[in-house]
């Protein structure tokens, strides 16, 4: 069936392959490569394999990729075993300019008047060429630019099309990479459907099980097409089997190809949990660039999602190489970069980005930004540190609109760095407007944020602060968020209705989820009730609650994105936003969600009571 799907792919794009394809290429041609041949001075009565011979040994000893064009004999036919002479001369020219062995550019290949003969006569010699050749030929020709409608890249790719079921795995997989990287066309379009469903169709009897390295290249090949899941489980079974004893290298491209699959099933993820041990112990195997790529693929997953993909021991291990090696300022800062985006903290990575403090005058805005984010999500104050504080002040002014400005304010606060001039400007009110036309949620949730720190916590700043309106909009969608989970917990402690304040306000915009009030011996107050049912529900004012003169404590249910990724610490930003409810007067029991939930049943409710007592006896 699967091999009547291959010619059918053919037989739908057949017409237009020929009537646009080919007479397309033909122009090409006639422009490109039709080019007068040089002269030789070789005799015609040399013996064809001589002259064959001795051109070989030439291409042998060259040293300059230019030396193959220019001492390329006159292709004729009478003189020449033209076959054997083009294709090496053809390996050659790319091998020597692979190597670097040349005095001249890939352009400059491309417009040389003997490569356009070489070309002519490799589109003649071509149908004589075995598979390997065909698609050793046409990675060689898109190496050099050359154009996927030309009459020569056609022909090679009409031997593919004729030829499909000589086509092995190896080369299913080598001629996907090469078709990505050619111009989109009819022809080239129907061998990359064709490819997967020949893959399909051989998987099962051609695959050889012991060679790693063609099943690595197979999960890659898999991960990025639609093939049946059945032919995934032959690759991901084969692979896992062979446990720990990939290279490094191998390793990597693996875990590259996972992180391509929007289904985890078990055998995935013991595949996965393989590739992790063994980049564990291989790491140094892989350079920066590798490491760097792998981490992005990692935290471009949704972790709530793919929670599999977290491997802590990987995480430290990454880190770590960036200091072990050495690797400067910028390297560092493009893998922190990623760190920054899942909110992992790697405390030795931050003591080396502090230790080359002196290099931030290199780093551009972004570079900048960065370094914010990783110690204020990090809370962490390195022993380098008003050396470090003075360098980010230095160079924190940053005018670029398209920053996260908000975000990146709030993030210096959190490091004491107060830049009222940064303020300033994106607080005026014209500019304000300006950056907030995009109405999302998270702008007016941090702009209240803002504004209540600048109030609260940094009262020498006497700039422009947001409008009313824009307050009372973030409040509102604050007050929008009914979730609170602890409220019937704290019931059942502190004696029920009445007992527990939900969502109580301040003038500062502040909405706080459970709000307890004490009276000078420790007992509960209750409050009255403030609304007749919940349509009419009014939230009660921190400031009324205070002015009564009783002791009252906050209980924050904190959700996980409140605390960094791999340890119970609160990000910067949040342990601020603590700091500005305490600067109303009162104390706060911040209560990690996810911790609480995990804990076992019966150790939830003493758990908060215990957290609570210890507040008011401080308050004593």
């Amino acid at each position: 069936m699967l091999r009547r799907l291959v010619y059918q792919t053919f037989r739908a794009f057949d017409a237009s392959i020929t009537n646009r394809a080919l007479s397309l290429s033909s122009q090409v041609l006639t422009k490109d490569l039709q080019l007068p041949f040089a002269t030789s001075n070789t005799s015609t009565t040399t013996p064809i394999h001589a002259q064959t011979e001795s051109y070989l040994n030439l291409l042998k000893n060259a040293t300059d990729a230019k030396e193959v064009l220019e001492f390329l004999p006159t292709l004729d036919k009478r003189k020449l075993d033209r076959q054997t002479v083009t294709l090496n001369a053809l390996k050659t020219l790319f091998e020597l300019h692979k190597l670097g062995k040349t005095s001249i550019q890939r352009q400059d290949v491309l417009n040389h008047p003997r490569f356009a003969e070489l070309c002519k006569v490799l589109k003649y010699e071509a149908r004589g060429f075995v598979m390997n050749d065909v698609t050793e030929s046409l990675k060689i020709l898109t190496y050099f630019g050359v154009r996927s409608n030309s009459e020569i890249m056609t022909v090679f790719l009409q031997l593919l099309r004729h030829q499909i079921n000589d086509i092995n795995l190896d080369q299913i997989v080598f001629l996907d990479f090469i078709l990505k990287k050619m111009d989109r066309s009819p022809l080239v379009e129907a061998l990359q459907l064709a490819l997967p469903m020949l893959l399909q169709i051989q998987i099962s009897y051609k695959m050889d099980h012991e060679n790693v390295q063609q099943l690595v290249e197979l999960i890659g090949f898999v991960s990025q097409h639609r093939v049946s899941d059945r032919c995934v489980t032959n690759v991901v079974s084969a692979l896992t089997l062979h446990g720990t004893s990939l290279t490094g290298i191998q390793a990597a491209d693996v875990l590259k190809a996972l992180t391509n699959f929007n289904n985890m099933e078990p055998l995935h993820v013991k595949l996965l949990n393989n590739v992790y041990e063994t980049l564990i112990e291989k790491i140094d195997e892989i350079n920066f660039k590798t490491i760097d790529f792998l981490m992005k693929k990692i935290v471009e997953k949704n972790l709530d999602k793919y929670p599999m993909f977290y491997n802590d021991v990987y995480f430290k291990r990454s880190a770590q190489f960036v200091v072990n090696h050495d690797m400067g300022i910028m390297n560092a800062l493009y893998f922190q970069k990623k760190l920054n985006k899942i909110a992992y903290l790697h405390i030795p990575l931050l003591d080396y980005i502090d230790s080359q403090a002196d290099n931030l005058s290199i780093v551009p805005n972004s570079g900048i930004i960065a370094v914010v984010a990783a110690f204020s999500n990090a809370d962490y104050r390195p022993s380098n540190w008003e050396v470090l504080k003075s360098e980010i002040t230095r160079h924190s002014f940053i005018e670029n609109p398209a920053i996260p400005w908000i975000r990146y304010n709030l993030e210096l606060l959190s490091l004491g760095i107060y830049n009222k001039q940064l303020l300033e400007q994106y607080l005026e009110p014209l500019a304000l407007e300006r950056s907030m036309h995009r109405n999302t949620v998270v702008d007016y949730l941090q702009l209240l944020e803002l504004s209540r720190t600048l109030q609260l916590l940094f009262p020498e700043y006497d700039g422009p602060l947001p409008e009313k309106r824009y307050i009372e909009k973030g409040t509102v969608l604050l007050l929008q968020n009914n979730e609170l989970p602890l409220q019937k917990p704290l019931e059942m402690i502190f004696g029920g209705e009445g007992s527990v304040l939900p969502q109580v306000t301040s003038d500062y915009g502040h909405v706080l989820d459970h709000v307890l009030v004490f009276d000078r011996e420790g007992r509960i107050v209750k409050q009255p009730i403030l609304f007749d049912d919940e349509e009419q529900q009014q939230a009660a004012r921190i400031e009324d609650i205070i002015s009564r003169g009783q002791r009252v404590v906050v209980v924050l249910c904190l959700p996980k994105s409140y605390y960094a990724l791999n340890v119970n610490r609160l990000r910067g930003r949040f342990a601020m936003f603590i700091r500005t409810i305490e600067a109303l007067g009162v104390s706060v029991v911040p209560v990690p969600y996810q911790m609480w939930s995990n804990l076992p049943e019966a150790e939830r409710l003493p758990y908060l009571e215990r957290e609570v007592r210890a507040k008011i006896n401080c308050m004593q």
